[in-house]
């Protein structure tokens, strides 16, 4: 299931819906929380459950993020996406528990829970929020909110988030869940987007939430292979397939083992799925 770009568009916002579908994201995510102020609440359900229960047209993959658990909107959140069947499933805020996880899931049988970790104590549960016992197909990391957790300010060279974003990215690994990165809050700088995208898809993470459609290009060009690395991850399971069951073969002056070889696969799989979604730039 891919997850390179999550695009999040304000519940309360309708006039937007159209766009964000257009913008060729992987996933676009219908926001009753943060992006919702308090008196425009039950407003922005209403909003996305009437969108929404029309099925509108979409290649992305559409959730709904709920408001956080324990808070006053989290019941009729959460009891709406269950009636509609034009979403994948609901992204859960402030998550610091599996239970938080399961309590969704089991609400909402037939569909996914999506945590967003974004409090110290998430980020230090991450590895048994993956392991809940429920859909888990992607954690998302909640930068703005953890550097206000730690009252530290949030910089762009993201030292401060190195030891969270590792801890997300090994979480996810472990369950084979989908680890993507916070959102990048300065909307007109693309260059330093494209710059904070390549960060995090060297940590590990496999995508990257956006908050603007502009930003949906430049994070599906960085979390998608090059031709180049497709190119290489070709001649390496080619030239260890024909090796005919060695461990370990040369190629190009690079010893080439099974996990090589490995990484090597995962890049083509990534390739044909992107292709099958049809990758929009």
């Amino acid at each position: 299931m891919l997850f390179r770009s999550v695009l999040f568009v304000p519940g309360a916002r309708s006039d937007r819906f159209a766009k964000a579908l257009a913008a060729g994201a992987d996933v676009v995510i219908f926001d009753l929380e943060d992006a919702v102020a308090v008196e425009r609440k039950l407003e922005a359900r209403r909003a996305v459950a009437d969108f929404l229960a029309n099925r509108p047209t979409a290649r992305s993959r559409l959730f709904v993020r709920v408001n956080a658990t324990g808070s006053a909107w989290i019941d009729g959140d959460v009891e709406a996406a269950a009636a509609l069947d034009a979403i994948s499933g609901v992204v859960l805020p402030k998550v610091e528990t599996a239970r938080q996880i399961e309590d969704v899931a089991r609400r909402i049988p037939s569909a996914t829970v999506v945590p967003l970790l974004e409090t110290a104590r998430g980020i230090l549960q991450a590895a048994s929020i993956a392991a809940a016992d429920a859909k888990v197909p992607a954690l998302l990391f909640g930068a703005e909110d953890l550097t206000a957790d730690l009252g530290i300010p949030r910089t762009v060279e993201g030292e401060e988030l190195l030891f969270a974003r590792s801890q997300l990215v090994m979480a996810a690994a472990s369950t084979s869940a989908e680890p993507v990165d916070a959102v990048f809050t300065d909307l007109d700088d693309l260059d330093r987007l494209r710059v904070d995208a390549a960060r995090a898809r060297a940590l590990g993470f496999r995508g990257k939430m956006a908050i603007h459609p502009a930003q949906v290009p430049v994070i599906n060009d960085v979390f998608a292979p090059s031709a180049e690395e497709i190119a290489r991850a070709k001649s390496i399971v080619e030239a260890f397939e024909a090796a005919k069951g060695d461990a370990v073969i040369r190629l190009d002056h690079q010893m080439i083992e099974a996990p090589i070889v490995l990484r090597a696969r995962r890049v083509l799989t990534l390739a044909r799925e992107i292709g099958r979604r049809g990758r929009v730039e």
